[in-house]
């Protein structure tokens, strides 16, 4: 459970706020008053505002014009009045999207006689918010309940106070100052308080909101409806988004996690310096110490700079790091390579003694592992091959063996809903039907999955074909001892005891958050060393730690090509200097070292970055409740870098707690030692085979859904038990199906990430193709076969399946590859055909 307090930073925008100025002090003013007043959610334009007396008789109206407008000759003689706008446009602040009403309501709020009189002496604003819209709604039930107007706003306050915003509020020592605010200037930039500063944030926050409940802006009336609905007797029964009868999400959690994913974008602007001199001014007005923060952050990225250069210059000179262990290839059982078939065995146990390598020595941690191996291992095949791979369970736990990135069918996928009980023996049996691709193989039990794969269960699944292996035999690709897999996973190890270091697995009260390690391991060895020629290598990097993001580079910003994602070969290589990957995620990269000479020392690292996991500092002069907080505006930001989101606070030289290092540190992976000149006979392919299947995009016009992609939006709360992890608000339900698809149909999905960090998305069934990034065209190795992407915090990536009618059956995974939160529920099912596996 996370215990720090952090702030969420407020919101520029309002949804929509009035001005009205007068003369006169009396509590009846003459018809010869003019009110003036603006309107602003975008802005509004061509709205018209309309004033109301208590018997619903219109007093005066009125149409804005770019969120400005004038209402003019009235007298107060009502006991309440309310203002209403119909029709008009705005811009949805989030989206960009304009939204159009067409005629509709679409904010409220309601004043008494003496509230309308005063702030007409005082030249005061009113305020209108979604919360004004639910408090004048809900005192309007109360009044035809047969309340008294005293007892109907006193009762349709504290509803409102308690149940949407006390629930939520951001800063604990300012709690006094976020409360329901009808009165006040919320359209002037910055903020005069912290009462205008918070209502702000909290009305910026519904357009997060919709995005955060995977609906189109223009449906915000609706929801402010159906949450007004969901607390007006004082209990919160939920919130049914779609009418199917189902809760999905209750009304404080909702806004609740809006203003937090507002939180992020805000951040992350700050940190890089993008924050506008209103926000800032905005920011001051709660005590928050912009200045401090900004220095903070540069000061923390400094020293993580400096700390990777010092691991950097003594990873170059150590004499001492160990050699690159080189995984083993398991061999067919069957004898019989020719036979279009494959045997395969997989033995998992526990109290594995294997030994750990550093530049400082060695040691032995107890490890489970398959076949009683030191090291995973490779499964290498071709396509067209019939697998038989058996998993035989000697754990003293419920396993499976999920085939990651594979296209089989659903019941041999080996997700949570076909366990292999302890002591039991499973065969998978399946043909392999897809590209030559860098797959791999871990446990997926429910609940269990982070633990079994930090504890060592993992292997390597190289599928070859045609393409793969003619470009190899032509010199295209390079081969044999010149192409190496790599698996990179950190881990946290205890203290030395008679020569054996155990693994630590959540031990810290933040690793059910995400499992970081203070070592990283590179084919389980602390920065081992190879030995190279002056040639090109084929590296096939996978991250297969439980939740860190890498920054793969080499020390001396030389670039490198990818020529393969996690399902695939590119159509043509991408030069980069630098990539991230999430958890899950691989590449194939193509290291040069053809001009290099003898002797140089080239390290493979992973950069310093903004980090990708939740934040945890940069915030001054703050009692921060929670790590997430934003401002909204009209920059929302997504990034320090583009690849991760976050920052990590250093507390030590590692940039973490003893024993984790934050997400965003660098880190030496390994090194490579040029020890002899060869000539290289490998000339780079440049473009594959108009044969091979990633040469032809998928069209999105192609989908069944391409006007309506399947929304997936990825959230996460606080609460009483801690962080709860969730994907369309709903966790995880082993006897559910949350998702159905037709058999053979082709479908273009959406997801979205409306919390605070940076999540993996992967998809069970097939390889997916990346349409959008964010909005943008994919482009670089974003047109390569995927599984596994990483979206940002406010991100959104849009992707096509095309579902084998032959082979996609039944009920598959999708989920975020933090395994922490996949087992605490960031996961669901869907199902492609009529039948499947799991009861509803």
């Amino acid at each position: 459970m996370r215990k720090n307090k952090m702030f969420k930073i407020i919101g520029l925008s309002v949804i929509t706020a009035g001005l009205l100025v007068g003369c006169g002090g009396s509590s009846t003013t003459s018809n010869t008053s003019n009110i003036s007043g603006a309107v602003l959610k975008g802005p509004f334009d061509q709205s018209t505002i309309t004033l109301y007396d208590a018997e619903g008789k219109e007093i005066t109206s009125t149409t804005s014009t770019e969120g400005e407008f004038k209402l003019t000759k009235f007298d107060l003689t009502s006991d309440y009045y309310t203002v209403v706008t119909t029709g008009g446009s705005y811009e949805d602040e989030q989206t960009k999207q304009t939204v159009s009403m067409s005629g509709t309501e679409g904010l409220k709020t309601l004043l008494t006689k003496a509230e309308l009189s005063a702030m007409i002496t005082n030249s005061e604003y009113i305020a209108m918010t979604p919360e004004t819209t639910i408090f004048a709604e809900l005192v309007k039930e109360r009044l035809d309940a047969g309340d008294d107007l005293v007892t109907a706003t006193t009762k349709a306050e504290t509803l409102v106070q308690d149940l949407l915003i006390k629930s939520s509020s951001p800063v604990s020592s300012l709690q006094s100052s976020d409360k329901l605010l009808k009165k006040g200037n919320l359209v002037k930039a910055g903020a005069s308080s912290a009462t205008i500063a918070l209502a702000k944030n909290r009305a910026i926050s519904f357009s997060n909101l919709m995005q955060d409940l995977g609906l189109a802006p223009d449906k915000v009336f609706d929801i402010i409806t159906k949450i007004k609905d969901d607390i007006k007797d004082g209990t919160e029964d939920g919130i049914d988004l779609d009418d199917d009868g189902t809760v999905d999400v209750k009304a404080s959690e909702a806004t609740s996690n809006a203003r937090d994913a507002l939180f992020t974008q805000t951040t992350n602007r700050l940190m890089s310096g993008d924050l506008s001199d209103a926000e800032r001014e905005q920011l001051e007005s709660l005590g928050f110490d912009v200045n401090a923060s900004r220095a903070t952050a540069t000061s923390e990225r400094s020293a993580r700079d400096a700390n990777l250069t010092a691991e950097i210059d003594k990873a170059k000179n150590s004499s001492t790091l160990p050699a690159l262990n080189i995984l083993k290839t398991m061999t067919d059982e069957d004898g019989d390579l020719t036979d279009a078939q494959a045997t395969y065995t997989l033995t998992a146990k526990t109290d594995v003694n294997v030994t750990i390598n550093t530049p400082e020595g060695s040691w032995i941690t107890p490890m489970w592992r398959y076949n009683d191996e030191q090291l995973p291992v490779i499964i290498r095949t071709n396509r067209g091959n019939a697998m038989t791979l058996r998993l035989d369970n000697q754990l003293d736990s419920n396993s499976t063996i999920h085939w990651h990135g594979f296209k089989i069918p659903a019941i041999m996928d080996g997700g949570p809903d076909v366990p292999v009980l302890k002591n039991t023996i499973k065969d998978y049996t399946f043909t392999m039907q897809q590209p030559a691709a860098p797959l791999w193989f871990h446990p997926h039990p429910d609940m269990e999955t982070g633990k079994q794969v930090y504890m060592g269960l993992a292997g390597v699944f190289l599928l070859e074909d045609d393409i793969s292996k003619g470009l190899e035999a032509n010199k295209k690709l390079p081969s044999g001892a010149k192409d190496i897999t790599l698996l990179v996973q950190d881990r946290r190890f205890a203290p030395e005891a008679n020569g054996v270091r155990e693994l630590q697995y959540k031990t810290m009260a933040m690793d059910s958050d995400g499992m970081l390690g203070d070592k990283v391991l590179v084919n389980g060895s602390v920065t081992p060393k190879l030995d190279v020629q002056t040639a090109q290598y084929r590296l096939r990097l996978y991250n297969v730690s439980n939740a860190r993001n890498y920054d793969f580079a080499f020390d001396d910003n030389r670039s490198f090509k990818v020529v393969a994602t996690d399902g695939g070969l590119l159509n043509e290589p991408v030069e980069v200097t630098s990539i991230t990957l999430g958890a899950a995620e691989r590449v194939e990269i193509i290291a040069n070292f053809a001009n290099d000479n003898v002797g140089d020392k080239v390290l493979l690292i992973s950069k310093v970055s903004s980090g990708g996991m939740m934040n945890m500092g940069g915030m001054s002069g703050m009692d921060r409740k929670n790590s997430r907080n934003g401002m909204g505006g009209n920059n929302s930001g997504n990034g320090m870098d583009g690849n991760n989101s976050g920052n990590g606070m250093s507390n030590n030289n590692m940039g973490g707690m003893d024993g984790m290092a934050s997400s965003g540190q660098g880190f030496v992976l390994m090194r490579f030692d040029v020890n002899e000149t060869v000539t290289d006979d490998v000339t780079l392919y440049t473009q594959l085979p108009t044969t091979a299947e990633i040469a032809t995009r998928t069209d999105a016009a192609s989908a069944v859904n391409a006007s309506n992609p399947r929304k997936f939006v990825m959230t996460m709360s606080r609460g009483g038990n801690g962080m709860s992890f969730v994907i369309n608000n709903k966790t995880f339900d082993p006897n559910f199906v949350n998702e159905y698809i037709a058999a053979g149909s082709t479908e273009v999905w959406e997801i979205s990430n409306a919390s605070m960090m940076a999540h993996p998305f992967h998809a069970h069934a097939v390889q997916y193709q990346i349409l959008e990034r964010d909005g943008k065209p994919a482009t670089g190795t974003d047109l390569g076969w995927k599984d596994t992407f990483l979206v940002q915090p406010g991100g959104k990536v849009k992707i096509i399946a095309k579902f084998d009618p032959t082979i996609n059956k039944g009920d598959y995974m999708y989920h975020c590859h933090i395994l922490e939160h996949e087992d605490a529920g960031m996961m669901g099912y869907f199902r492609v055909g009529a039948t499947g596996n799991v009861g509803n």
